[in-house]
């Protein structure tokens, strides 16, 4: 009876592994351009002496792409990769976002979480490479500008914007869309990986208004103006915890009183996505130069200590736990609270209200 139970045990969570499948099929799929061999029927043999990659392995990725619905087997021995299902990684139709997501997926999550038997015996954390996966980690962040830039859209129309500060701005895609918007705002982004911003220039040749520099958000400064608008987004967890208010305070120097701070970041135990963000935090923590998702608590902690107010804290993503928020200077009640002045003489501002919307 015990022998059954270790079987029918094993048996459940060998189940559980189906789920992988398809991730790793697609993963394999688009870095080899399979889907695309494979777009009119063909048979194994012929794209094996086409491409060069070995017949039993080949064979192999078609069969698990066939019980997971990515090919459809046609007469005459021939495969056929699935429109309905793979499109999105097919040819001209292919969006580079899915692929950026199953490349840092596969590349470096689940390494890393495989890695945590060994992280956690040797107390000795990983590493994570900026210059190799700064890029593909670029691409994945821009995919929530789809999410998040109606709402931005929305705060800052109507506004008198003069310039706009991107920090972290992996490949500029926040940047091109408020410059098509607000073609006469200067548009400034900063990076810290070199290849990550000579991406962004080359892409971006087409919008005079906006540059790229390098350089550390620690550190750094604009050198002849303050910004109206600064994009602080899935920049938490590069900053240690201890340091985050210092950050804030910091631009306290080029965020106008009347500015705003967009911030989109994971957020750790949350209502929403829960297995996902505690899964990426895992990641986070698993390396020495990243750093623990934020909670509710801690991100009001740390804009109240570095003396703003923070409003309209939402969720974009919620499968993933994202979301974004606004920062904006600290109103003088609330700055006179920090530091012990009388403030009986001051307007209150009334709870989710900002400097910046009480001037609108």
């Amino acid at each position: 009876m015990n022998e059954w139970i270790t079987v029918m045990q094993a048996r459940k969570w060998m189940k559980k592994n189906e789920s992988f499948l398809p991730i790793w099929h697609a993963y394999v799929g688009s870095e080899l351009d399979l889907f695309d061999e494979f777009e009119t029927a063909r048979t194994i043999d012929v794209i094996s002496e086409k491409t060069g990659y070995p017949m039993d392995l080949l064979s192999s990725w078609v069969k698990v792409g066939v019980a997971v619905k990515h090919l459809k087997k046609r007469p005459g021995g021939r495969y056929r990769t699935s429109k309905k299902h793979c499109a999105s990684l097919m040819g001209e139709r292919s969006s580079p976002g899915v692929k950026a997501l199953l490349k840092e997926m596969m590349e470096l999550h689940i390494p890393t979480l495989l890695q945590y038997p060994d992280i956690m015996r040797s107390l000795e954390r990983a590493e994570f490479d900026h210059d190799r996966h700064g890029e593909v980690v670029a691409e994945t962040s821009a995919l929530l500008e789809h999410f998040a830039m109606k709402k931005i859209m929305k705060t800052l129309r109507d506004k008198d914007i003069d310039t706009v500060i991107d920090l972290g701005c992996g490949n500029g895609c926040y940047l091109r869309k408020l410059a098509a918007t607000y073609p006469s705002v200067r548009m400034i982004g900063v990076d810290i990986n070199q290849k990550v911003i000579e991406s962004a220039r080359a892409a971006s040749e087409g919008y005079p208004n906006i540059e790229f520099v390098v350089g550390d958000v620690h550190d750094w400064s604009p050198e002849d103006r303050k910004a109206d608008v600064v994009l602080l987004h899935n920049l938490f967890h590069y900053i240690h915890p201890d340091e985050r208010s210092g950050l804030l305070e910091q631009m306290h120097g080029y965020v106008k009183p009347d500015g705003l701070i967009s911030v989109i970041t994971p957020m750790n135990e949350t209502m929403y996505g829960e297995a996902f963000s505690s899964a990426f935090n895992s990641f986070f923590v698993a390396h020495s130069n990243l750093f623990a998702l934020p909670d509710k608590a801690e991100l009001e902690r740390v804009t109240n200590k570095s003396n703003y107010d923070l409003f309209d804290l939402d969720p974009i993503v919620k499968e993933g736990s994202w979301y974004t928020c606004w920062l904006s200077p600290s109103s003088p009640v609330q700055e006179a609270r920090q530091t012990g002045t009388d403030s009986r003489e001051q307007v209150p501002v009334s709870a989710g209200e900002s400097a910046w919307t009480r001037s609108s």
